[in-house]
C-alpha cells in the first residue's frame, strides 16, 4: 500500500487519472497520501493535445476543440484553468469541389452552392434511406447512407474518410461511426439551419471553451499542481517492462532516455495509457501467444503536421477546414489566428497547421521536411486558401500511431485483450491509446477519473464502456456505477407530453407541405378536386414519415402496411372533425365561423389522432412492428 501508483503517459486521460488521484487522496487523508508518479516518453506532457512553441507563437497538434456535458470533466475543466480560458466562436466549413460548405449546413447556401438538382438528390436518397432504413449496417459507408442517405455520403463523407483511414469506407467499422457522428442526422442538421442550433449535438456547437495559451496549457497546470504536492512527473521516461505476478503489477522498469539510466520500481497499482499493443508486449512474463497476436493485429494511422508561418492576416476565417477534395493529400487545415488571441506573437503574420495521413510503409512518412513544405504550400495555392502571401517559415511534425484503426477482427481482438487484462486486480488502461478508443479529449479525461476512483473502489466503473455507451458517455457523473437509471412515471408522463408536442409540430409541417402542393398544382391549371387528392397523399406521407423518424420511432417489418394503418386513423380522424364540429355548432350553438370553434375541434382531433396513432399506427405490440 505505500508503494507509488504509476501513471503511464501524461496525456489527457494519464494526467486526468494523476491528478484525481492525488485530489482525491489528499482529501482523505491529509497528512500522507499516497505516492503518485507519471512515467511520459516525450519531453513535454499533453499528449496528442500539447502545445508547441514557434518563433513566438503557441500552436497545438491540430484542432482541439473542447465541448462536452460531463458533469466530472466540466468540474476538472473549471478548476484547473480557471479564469485562463477564453469562449472562441466556432466556424468550420467543409472544401468540396472549390466551393465551401458551413458547418453546421445552413439550407439556403447549400442550395446555392450546389444547385437545386444537386439538392433535390440529397433530400431523395435521404427520404428513400429514412423510409426503407438498415437495421443493422455492417460498416462506415452502410451507417453513414443510412443516416444520411447515399448522395451526402458520397458527396461529403466517402472521400475526406478514406482519405484520413486510407481504406474504402466499406471495410471501416460501423462502430467508428457511430462514436464519430453520434446524435447527429441531416434531420437534425436541417432543423439547426432553420431553427438553430440548442447545443445538444456536439458536432453542431457554435462556441467552445479554449485554454488561453494553447490546448497543453491544461495538462501543463494538471503537472505542475502535481510537482507541486510533491507528485513525480517524469519526462522522456520509456517503459521497458512492466512484470507481474499472480495477476497483479508488481514492479515496473523504465529507462531514462537522456541519460539511458534503468530504474526498477515497486508498483502499487498502474493505470496505462500508452498504446495497448505496446503495454501488452512489454508484460514479463509474456501473456498467452494468442493474446500477443491480437496486440499486434491492432492498427494505427499516422499524421503529419505541417506548419506554414504565412505573412499576411484574414487568410481565412474558420478555426479548421476539412479538404474534400482527392486533388490533394492535405485533409484538414487549421489557422490558429482564430482562436485564443493569446497564442499569437504578432497580427501580421498567421501560422497554419495542414493535416496529412499516412501509414509507415507509405512514402509520405518518410517524405524529406523541405519536400512536405512544398507539398503543403502547393495545395493551399492550388485550392485557393493561399494566393499571393508569402511563406515566411514552417516545420514538420511526424506523429505515429494517432488514430486507431476500426477494421479487419479488430473486435475480436479487444475482446482477447480485454478478457486477458480483466484478470489483472491493479492494472488499468485509459485513453485513444491506452483503450484502443477513438476518443474526444472529454471521452479521455473521463476515462481517467474514473481510473482514479477504481484504484480504491475496484470494478466501480466499467472503462471499456466509456465512449460506447453514448448516455454513459455523456451524462455520467463521477459519483455514479456504470447502470442504468430506472425511470419513473413522472418522467414518463413528460416523455408523452413531449411526444405530443412533436407530433403537433409533426402534423403542422405536414399540412404546409399538403398547402404548398396544392397551391403549386393549382397555379399550373391542374383540376382543384386532382390538386386536392395529390396535395392530401403528399401531406399525408410526409406526416407518416416525420411521425415514424421524430415522434414514435417505431418501424414495422412491412412499412407499406404501417402506412395503410397510419392513412386509415388520420380518414378516422378527418371524419372525427367534421363530427366534433357538428356537436359544436349543431348542438351547443357555437359559431361557425368563429376561430375559436375551429381551434377546439382542432385540439379535440389532434388528442384523438395522436392516441389513435400510438394505440395502432405505431404500436410496439403489433405482429409486423419493429422497434428503432
Amino acid at each position: 500500500m505505500n508503494h507509488p501508483i504509476y501513471v503511464l503517459g501524461a496525456g489527457p486521460a494519464g494526467l486526468a487519472a494523476a491528478y484525481t488521484l492525488t485530489k482525491q487522496q489528499l482529501s482523505a487523508n491529509p497528512a500522507s497520501p499516497p505516492t503518485v508518479c507519471v512515467l511520459e516518453r516525450e519531453n513535454a506532457v499533453g499528449g496528442l493535445a500539447k502545445s508547441i512553441t514557434y518563433r513566438g507563437f503557441i500552436l497545438d497538434y491540430g484542432p482541439h476543440r473542447f465541448f462536452t456535458k460531463i458533469t466530472p470533466v466540466l468540474d476538472l475543466w473549471q478548476e484547473v484553468l480557471g479564469a485562463d480560458q477564453v469562449t472562441v466562436n466556432r466556424l468550420t466549413r467543409i472544401y468540396y469541389q472549390k466551393k465551401y460548405f458551413s458547418y453546421p449546413l445552413k439550407a439556403w447556401e447549400v442550395l446555392k452552392t450546389i444547385g437545386f438538382w444537386q439538392s433535390l438528390e440529397i433530400v431523395i436518397s435521404y427520404l428513400q434511406a429514412r423510409l426503407f432504413p438498415n437495421k443493422n449496417p455492417r460498416n462506415f459507408a452502410e451507417w453513414v447512407t443510412s443516416k444520411f442517405g447515399k448522395k451526402l455520403f458520397q458527396i461529403f463523407f466517402e472521400g475526406y474518410t478514406e482519405k484520413l483511414w486510407g481504406i474504402k469506407c466499406t471495410e471501416i467499422s460501423a462502430e467508428w461511426a457511430a462514436q464519430r457522428i453520434k446524435g447527429l442526422s441531416l434531420g437534425k442538421a436541417i432543423r439547426n439551419a432553420l431553427f438553430g442550433n440548442d447545443g445538444k449535438v456536439k458536432s453542431l456547437v457554435e462556441q467552445f471553451q479554449f485554454p488561453k495559451l494553447g490546448s497543453g496549457q491544461l495538462y501543463e497546470k494538471m503537472a505542475a499542481y502535481l510537482r507541486e504536492q510533491n507528485q513525480q512527473v517524469q519526462l522522456n521516461a520509456e517503459v521497458v517492462k512492466i512484470h507481474h505476478q499472480n495477476h497483479q503489477i508488481t514492479h515496473i522498469t523504465w529507462q531514462d532516455r537522456i541519460t539511458g539510466e534503468l530504474h526498477q520500481e515497486n508498483c502499487r497499482a498502474l493505470i496505462s495509457s500508452i498504446p495497448l499493443s505496446a503495454l501488452i508486449q512489454q508484460l514479463e512474463p509474456a501473456p498467452p501467444t494468442e493474446v500477443v497476436t491480437a496486440a499486434r493485429s491492432l492498427r494505427f494511422r499516422n499524421t503529419i503536421l505541417v506548419y506554414l508561418l504565412i505573412a499576411g492576416t484574414d487568410l481565412f476565417p474558420d478555426n479548421w477546414l476539412y479538404i474534400n477534395d482527392p486533388t490533394v493529400g492535405v485533409g484538414r487545415v487549421t489557422n490558429f489566428a482564430n482562436w485564443s488571441p493569446h497564442m499569437l506573437a504578432n497580427h501580421e503574420q498567421t501560422p497554419l497547421c495542414c493535416e496529412y495521413w499516412c501509414n509507415f510503409e507509405e512514402p509520405l512518412w518518410a517524405e524529406s521536411e523541405e519536400a512536405l513544405l512544398q507539398r503543403a504550400e502547393k495545395e493551399l495555392r492550388s485550392i485557393g486558401l493561399l494566393k499571393d502571401q508569402a511563406v515566411i517559415d514552417g516545420f514538420v511534425v511526424r506523429l505515429p500511431r494517432t488514430y486507431p484503426i476500426y477494421t479487419g477482427n479488430y473486435k475480436e481482438a479487444l475482446a482477447t485483450i480485454q478478457s486477458y487484462l480483466s484478470g489483472f486486480s491493479n492494472l488499468q488502461v485509459v485513453g485513444r491509446y491506452g483503450a484502443f478508443k477513438y476518443n474526444n479529449q472529454d471521452h479521455s479525461l473521463l476515462m481517467g477519473i474514473l481510473a482514479a476512483e477504481n484504484i480504491d473502489c475496484p470494478g466501480k466503473h466499467d472503462l471499456w464502456v466509456v465512449n460506447s455507451d453514448s448516455e454513459y458517455g455523456e451524462e455520467a457523473k463521477a459519483d455514479q456505477a456504470t447502470s442504468a437509471a430506472k425511470v419513473s412515471p413522472i418522467v414518463r408522463g413528460n416523455g408523452l407530453i413531449r411526444q405530443f408536442i412533436k407530433y403537433l409540430f409533426t402534423g403542422g409541417f405536414a399540412t404546409i407541405v399538403d398547402a404548398l402542393v396544392y397551391k403549386t398544382l393549382v397555379d399550373i391549371t391542374v383540376p382543384y378536386k386532382i390538386a386536392l387528392a395529390i396535395a392530401f397523399v403528399f401531406g399525408l406521407t410526409t406526416n407518416f414519415w416525420l411521425s415514424r423518424r421524430y415522434v414514435f420511432g417505431i418501424y414495422w417489418r412491412n412499412w407499406l402496411v404501417q402506412y395503410v394503418v397510419f392513412a386509415t386513423v388520420a380518414l378516422n380522424s378527418l371524419l372525427a372533425n367534421y363530427g366534433v364540429i357538428g356537436i359544436l355548432v349543431d348542438d351547443l350553438g357555437w359559431d361557425a365561423k368563429d376561430v375559436i370553434t375551429r381551434l377546439v375541434s382542432a385540439a379535440c382531433v389532434a388528442i384523438l389522432s395522436f392516441t389513435g396513432h400510438k394505440l395502432y399506427s405505431f404500436a410496439q405490440s403489433h405482429p409486423a412492428q419493429q422497434q428503432s
